[in-house]
């Protein structure tokens, strides 16, 4: 059985070199690195010890080699990962501002990625996990690629599979009935893993929409909030943990390796406490290299880290429904 599966995107993404670089002027480009929000998160929970697994789509070229190699070098089950002739592996463009901004340029709504379908998805790899991990990027794929998640999501609750969801928004892919999905996710999910920017976006308020959707069904919140913390609510708990301290050099991959270590160390009998102090712990060590999977880390890695540096501040907080 599968810890840990997710499906969507596989793509190789290509930097540009310096801050502030435009892609309307020619300028020097750094890559290809394997990427795709799925794809970064899978690999982070096969760094962690999680048996994980993707469901996707790829080209027959070295691109989707590169991401494959990489998968499968970090434990990743690829069985489920299919190789199409019809299209290349997806792509992604980005380059980065002094303000901390990103602007992306994609390619895989008609690439291979954006290929995958609901046949895809076989309710025995859904049936055979104990999580199933949606990345709400995936959603804005393509219209077959969000039937294949949704697929997925209805699959996972009929069959009594937890479902994570990280809606991880992408204003720039935002379109058609994205955010009717987003709502269908979020009312099934036992895990929502946002930041608040998101939660904002999505519900207009934050408190009320974590009272919300506590009342709604007994399931997890973790709201993320970059170098302010990470909030957790539950039922019957609700606390922050401060972050680590980071040199940043790429923000990409950041939320993904959080969410992955998280429900990694749920899935290893942490609680909630040391699952949020690890998961903290992966974000910040995955901004420190340039790339988006390279910051990954395996969980020894983040064991001697902890060790190594001042316990994260720990505050309880009053509980949304009391």
């Amino acid at each position: 059985m599968y810890d840990i599966i997710t499906i969507g995107e596989i793509l190789v993404e290509i930097l540009t070199e310096k801050v502030g670089q435009k892609f309307i002027e020619p300028g020097k480009l750094l890559g290809p690195f394997p990427s795709g929000a799925p794809a970064i998160a899978i690999d982070q929970a096969g760094r962690m010890g999680a048996n994980a697994a993707i469901i996707a789509k790829i080209g027959n070229d070295d691109f989707g080699l590169l991401n494959l190699n990489r998968l499968a070098q970090d434990g990743v089950d690829t069985s489920n990962v299919i190789i199409t002739p019809n299209n290349s592996t997806g792509t992604a463009f980005v380059t980065y501002f002094e303000d901390g901004s990103r602007q992306y340029i994609f390619h895989f709504t008609h690439a291979a990625c954006g290929e995958l379908c609901a046949e895809d998805v076989a309710e025995e790899v859904i049936k055979n996990s104990r999580y199933l991990l949606i990345m709400g990027c995936s959603i804005t794929g393509s219209p077959t690629m969000a039937d294949a998640i949704m697929r997925a999501v209805r699959l996972a609750k009929v069959n009594g599979v937890k479902i994570c969801f990280d809606p991880n928004i992408r204003p720039e892919l935002l379109k058609g009935h994205i955010m009717d999905y987003y709502h269908e996710i979020i009312d099934a999910c036992d895990i929502l893993l946002t930041g608040k920017n998101e939660l904002n976006i999505i519900f207009g308020d934050v408190a009320s929409s974590i009272r919300k959707l506590l009342e709604q069904k007994d399931r997890i919140i973790v709201v993320k909030d970059g170098s302010r913390g990470t909030e957790l609510y539950t039922r019957n708990e609700a606390f922050r943990l401060s972050t680590y301290p980071a040199v940043e050099a790429d923000p990409t991959g950041a939320g993904d390796c959080f969410d992955a270590t998280f429900i990694s160390m749920i899935c290893m009998g942490a609680d909630f406490y040391t699952a949020v102090n690890y998961a903290n712990a992966a974000g910040a060590k995955a901004v420190e290299k340039r790339g988006p999977m390279e910051g990954n880390t395996f969980k020894k890695d983040l064991d001697e880290f902890l060790s190594s540096v001042s316990p994260a501040q720990f505050t309880k907080l009053t509980n949304p429904l009391s």
